[in-house]
């Protein structure tokens, strides 16, 4: 007779060795103090130190000042903190790590709506100074929250266009960053990178893509200064390092990390196609896990972009269905039917949010993607006036294709191999009703990637 776990009293988790120690650490940026949307919008951090990098408990740091004459007030898209990050890469000797074009859509249009629930949405009113609507409560608003936005049925993201962010007040923001080693289980050992640090390079966002005003006059500029990436490091004794490096022998001369990345491409569609549209999404990789995309107008009038939630504002673009082609084969072999063009139907959306949902989760997990609902899911066709609030409501439309054989806690690189192919690759998009503005479609290829650290302390990247 065997007893259940519950009863078990044999098995315990190990008693971690070495005489561990929590360090917490600020890398602070190594080429200024000071930095702008319009001047110098580079930030370089460099990770050098002799302990282990706890990734997933470390988190960047800055304070935002609005330096904009007209004294306007403003609020953050949903991406809050990552709204400032335009572009994201990681370095290491010359070499480029990790390199993800549009990070603030990626986080803003699809990662965060698809992964947040009630907890972290008022957590990032704390961290991010966004705007949280308390069911029932008007949360930490300056304004009353419309009663859409209070039923329950829809949690409420950063935005505020209200007025959370005041000219000349100091607002400090604080996030983890997402991808790649930032995101990965294991300890980074930086004690074996001796030839040279890591290097954390953010591009900052134009100011029209991260706040949003309600009144007259753009928002041309803003300040982040007192940047800094807080590190959890973790300490052990010499014996435990020697073991690390030993592994390491023993295992050809290189410690793996397994990580997912991710990386960016960019389509349009012009105003009034219909029909099947093909957007190209050239990516060589050996393990392609999926594909998310999102689809917004790229036409904005005067004074009006200002006003709209451009980063994170997701159409429907009035899909009929779609499919990824890889040279002449289709993934799913059945396109994913929509039926948005159906006379503005919203009530068909099931079958793709359920495709959207495997590229994150088994469909039969109970927990669901958090921040999504009818009320705010492809509820607009993408058209700039549809960017702003509908009814008190952001919208959002990502929708993606799982490309995985086996489940992500089962296998790695189980994924779509494209490395070795000459053949094109699509993303096959069917309309039904012409679009009235011309559209961007932000695509972003989720795939594998291991990471080698060798004797000589250098990093390389295999996907």
């Amino acid at each position: 007779m065997s007893l259940p776990s519950t009863m078990d009293y044999t098995k315990i988790l190990p008693i971690a060795a070495g005489n561990p120690r929590a360090m917490r650490r600020t890398f602070l940026p190594v080429n200024g103090q000071s930095f702008t949307a319009t001047g110098n919008n580079i930030i370089r951090i460099e990770l050098s130190a002799s302990q282990f990098w706890d990734a997933k408990h470390s988190y960047l740091r800055f304070d935002v000042v609005l330096n904009n004459a007209a004294a306007l007030t403003a609020g953050l898209d949903s991406g809050g903190l990552h709204q400032f990050i335009r572009r994201l890469r990681l370095e290491q000797a010359g070499s480029i790590l990790y390199d993800v074009n549009r990070y603030d859509k990626l986080l803003s249009a699809i990662l965060l709506p698809c992964q947040s629930n009630l907890a972290t949405q008022a957590d990032r009113s704390i961290t991010e100074q966004g705007r949280f609507g308390n069911q029932g409560d008007a949360g930490n608003l300056n304004v009353a929250e419309p009663a859409a936005t209070t039923s329950g049925a829809f949690i409420n993201g950063i935005h505020n266009e209200q007025g959370q962010f005041a000219i000349n007040g100091t607002f400090t923001l604080c996030a983890p960053l997402v991808g790649s080693l930032f995101s990965q289980d294991k300890l980074v050992p930086l004690q074996l990178l001796s030839s040279s640090p890591l290097t954390i390079e953010i591009e900052l966002a134009p100011a029209l893509d991260v706040f949003v005003n309600a009144g007259a006059g753009d928002m041309t500029d803003y300040t982040i200064q007192n940047v800094a990436y807080v590190a959890q490091l973790v300490d052990v004794s010499p014996e435990v390092d020697n073991q690390v490096r030993m592994i390491q022998e023993l295992s050809g001369g290189a410690i793996v990390l397994n990580c997912n990345d991710y990386t960016h491409f960019n389509g349009n569609i012009t105003a009034g196609a219909a029909g099947q549209q093909a957007i190209n999404v050239p990516a060589r990789r050996k393990s392609i896990k999926s594909l998310l995309f999102v689809g917004a107008s790229q036409t904005f009038g005067a004074g009006i972009q200002r006003a709209r939630y451009n980063t994170s504002s997701g159409g429907n673009m009035n899909l009929i269905d779609y499919q990824v082609k890889v040279g002449s084969i289709m993934h799913p072999a059945t396109p994913i039917r929509c039926n948005f063009n159906v006379g503005g139907d919203i009530n068909t959306r099931a079958e793709a949010f359920e495709e959207l949902t495997k590229c994150f989760m088994p469909v039969n997990n109970v927990v669901g993607l958090g921040g999504l609902s009818r009320l705010n899911y492809a509820t607009t066709d993408g058209a700039a006036a549809n960017m702003a609030l509908q009814a008190g409501i952001p919208t959002y439309c990502p929708l993606g294709v799982d490309m995985e054989a086996f489940s992500r806690t089962v296998a790695i690189e189980s994924g779509l191999d494209t490395s070795s192919r000459s053949t094109p690759i699509s993303l096959l998009l069917n309309l039904g009703g012409g679009v009235a503005e011309a559209l961007n479609i932000d695509a972003y290829v989720v795939y594998d990637a291991l990471y080698y650290i060798d004797r000589s302390g250098v990093i390389s990247v295999s996907h």
